[in-house]
């Protein structure tokens, strides 16, 4: 036998038909909780309703809904709980990144307007020295305070790559700061004779150039705005700048190595109360010859970024 329906009370004519969302009374939370909200507007378990309600039902008062506390419902409603303080957990630690970046962003720009400012005024006051006394002699002397300020200033580099506010290599970055505040402390202020060597001029002009541009390029791109001759000159100025500089360091160590040999400055001698040796004179050769290894890698890598950086670019805007 086919199987029918139960059959309905046929609907009172004169009675309009109205909806049942519309009606208040008992149907109300059921259509609140079918929504998954209740009347404040707080989410809830999704409540299934059933298509069809008994007879004893419909003349029976709706049920009481209980609101818990929260950290007191049932192993469900406490595993939801816990999803929402997943999700508010996740979007406060959002929020901190968020605000630890914006704060790391803030910093590196004052770092690097505050450097491309003070190599700058030490280019000026280079160019005004020679301007005025037609010599280098004595320009190291007359720049020496600033260039030992903001060369030891640059230790905050290494700083910024441990903590991860750059990603850059700290050895890579630690080689290179390293390097330069030896030349700076342990070579041209130490060893007072070689300081008006040419050598010494040509590393001054080169980091000053150098510097100048890497500080402001770094700027520009942070704050995104970077000009194109910026960015070019970043990326080719070094293709000379560097293998100048690096001679200019070398033939100041190679100068100051007979001074050292005479005076045995920086060197411990046997014996002593420590029982160990170091000879200054020949660890200046040490560093003399750490160039050959470690130069050539640091400039192909910027070659390297050259490539990378401008013709990858140059393609780009060509195809635009």
């Amino acid at each position: 036998m086919e199987a029918r329906p139960p059959p309905q009370a046929p609907a009172d004519p004169g009675r309009p038909a109205a909806r049942r969302e519309e009606r208040a009374g008992p149907c109300e939370p059921l259509a609140a909780a079918a929504l998954g909200e209740d009347r404040w507007g707080e989410r809830q378990r999704p409540v299934r309703l059933s298509a069809r309600r008994s007879p004893a039902a419909e003349g029976a008062p709706p049920p009481r809904r209980v609101r818990r506390a929260p950290g007191r419902g049932t192993m469900a409603s406490s595993e939801e709980d816990g999803g929402g303080n997943g999700a508010v957990e996740e979007k406060e630690n959002g929020k901190k990144k968020k605000k630890l970046g914006a704060l790391a962003t803030t910093w590196l720009i004052f770092y690097n307007v505050a450097m491309t400012a003070g190599w700058l005024v030490l280019g000026i006051a280079m160019v005004r020295f020679y301007i005025q006394k037609g010599t280098h002699r004595g320009l190291f002397r007359s720049v020496q305070k600033t260039l030992k300020f903001f060369q030891t200033f640059a230790l905050l580099e290494v700083i910024h790559c441990a903590v991860g506010i750059v990603r850059t290599s700290v050895l890579v970055t630690g080689v290179q700061v390293s390097s330069r505040i030896f030349m700076v402390w342990f070579i041209a202020h130490s060893i007072k004779q070689i300081q008006n060597e040419e050598s010494v001029i040509l590393f001054l002009v080169v980091w000053t150039v150098t510097e100048i541009t890497r500080y402001s390029f770094y700027t520009f791109n942070l704050l995104n705005h970077l000009p194109y001759f910026i960015k070019w000159a970043r990326y080719n100025f070094f293709i000379i700048l560097y293998p100048a500089g690096v001679a200019g360091e070398l033939l100041t160590i190679y100068a100051a190595l007979p001074y050292v040999k005479k005076t045995g400055m920086f060197s411990l001698r046997l014996p002593n109360k420590y029982n160990v040796s170091f000879d200054y004179y020949y660890f200046l050769i040490i560093v003399m010859f750490s160039y050959v290894p470690l130069f050539p890698q640091l400039y192909f890598h910027m070659l390297r970024q050259r490539r990378r950086v401008l013709h990858g670019e140059v393609i780009v805007e060509k195809d635009d």
